[in-house]
């Protein structure tokens, strides 16, 4: 008995060290992750109010370990342009302006927003109908107020998926222009018309996020565990991007 006891002993120590070295070294990859950010940030310098425009694509943009402050990214053209050939079957110039102007004008909202408002009235649905829509919004919300600390008062206020479209519009915008897809001037013509429309249809960056992951997870019938980390360090960080700007882009808060 006094072996097995031991032997369980050396077994919990070996799983609390693991533990620890799994978070010590998670600390330090965002650690380094974020002084690349910064790095780049003061290489690429770029004025308060492009950066506002960029803050409407931070969730996707940290979700790829991207500076969200900047237009440049720490990845080759070929690589980007094959991330925009797979993901979104973007291959040519004509390519990117029809996603874009389809993510503007149209977007995942016009088909699932109308699924979102039937879920959060307590409408049930089968996989047939839904595929993994509904247990994808389940577990988005109780991520949320797990890890997130929202309440089902906070979902309340969200009645579209909106900011899943805008957000994506920024980078895709962003990573059209890096390829040579599009100009410059086109790119900040598309993020500015993604942050317009961010600012009219939410009060807050809370509400933004929140509708970015009921996209992800209705739309793209995705979990949301790999963006929550973004979207805590996004909502409390005091230096984030976020916590710079305001949603309505008529405010800049000065820190």
């Amino acid at each position: 008995m006094k072996i097995f006891l031991i032997i369980v002993g050396i077994i919990v120590a070996i799983v609390i060290l693991l533990i620890v070295g799994l978070i010590t070294a998670s600390k330090r990859i965002e650690k380094n992750s974020k002084k690349m950010r910064l790095e780049m940030e003061m290489a690429n310098p770029l004025p308060k109010e492009k950066q506002h425009l960029l803050a409407y694509g931070a969730n996707l943009a940290l979700y790829r370990t991207d500076s969200p402050r900047i237009l440049p990214i720490d990845v080759d053209h070929e690589t980007l342009k094959e991330v925009l050939s797979s993901y979104w079957d973007v291959n040519n110039p004509e390519e990117a302006v029809e996603t874009l102007e389809w993510l503007l004008t149209e977007g995942h909202r016009t088909r699932y927003d109308e699924l979102l408002l039937a879920l959060k009235a307590g409408q049930s649905f089968t996989e047939e109908e839904v595929g993994k829509s509904q247990e994808c919004y389940e577990s988005a919300q109780e991520a949320m107020m797990k890890k997130l600390s929202f309440t089902k008062s906070d979902f309340d206020q969200v009645d579209t998926i909106a900011a899943w479209d805008f957000d994506r519009a920024v980078n895709v915008a962003r990573w059209s222009y890096l390829v040579g897809y599009i100009t410059e001037e086109q790119a900040w013509g598309y993020i500015a018309r993604a942050a317009d429309a961010g600012s009219h249809f939410f009060q807050s960056w809370k509400d933004y996020f929140m509708s970015f992951a009921f996209g992800r997870a209705i739309a793209y019938e995705g979990d949301i565990y790999d963006i929550l980390w973004n979207g805590k360090e996004l909502l409390e960080e005091k230096d984030s991007i976020w916590n710079e700007f305001s949603i309505q882009r008529s405010t800049t808060v000065s820190r």
